[in-house]
């Protein structure tokens, strides 16, 4: 019957845990990944776009349980996503733990290597940023750093 597929099938309870479990779950392995490697996104909204996508894919698909179950895991996704960026915005402290802080790539004309391992860039992706920017020579840059969304910001030198 097509009414089926409207009912709630999964206790609230269970949903709301679920949710919660593998939101949390997914942002700490996302805060473990290098900062390049999300992207403009920060990792909150990685986590809300891969589970909302892949939750709507098994309604679509039909792999759902019922139609109201995926909409209510949808909303604790992003009941989930809009408190995290709520404390992100409100409390620093919270801020420095969800999200990557900014890396020092170059600092007067010098590559920091550390940082460079760190972030798992090699010198030839830095050069090829640097060339998209219109900068032959790394002596003309005071500082470059890759920066909390996954871009490479650079200051020239005076």
């Amino acid at each position: 019957m097509m009414g089926e597929h409207f009912l709630l099938e999964t206790p609230l309870w269970e949903i709301f845990a679920r949710g919660t479990l593998v939101y949390i779950a997914l942002a700490v392995v996302l805060r473990l990944v290098p900062q390049r490697q999300t992207g403009n996104l920060a990792p909150n909204d990685v986590i809300a776009l891969v589970i909302i996508g892949t939750l709507a894919a098994d309604a679509i698909v039909g792999d759902a349980k019922s139609l109201l179950d995926l909409f209510l895991m949808i909303l604790v996704i992003v009941f989930w996503d809009y408190v995290s960026n709520l404390a992100e915005f409100y409390f620093p402290r919270f801020r420095r733990v969800a999200q990557h802080s900014p890396t020092l790539l170059i600092y007067k004309g010098v590559i920091v290597e550390k940082n460079l391992r760190k972030e798992k860039i090699t010198e030839q992706e830095l050069a090829a940023h640097l060339r998209l920017e219109g900068i032959t020579d790394i002596t003309q840059v005071q500082q470059a750093v890759l920066e909390a969304d996954g871009q490479i910001s650079f200051i020239r030198r005076r």
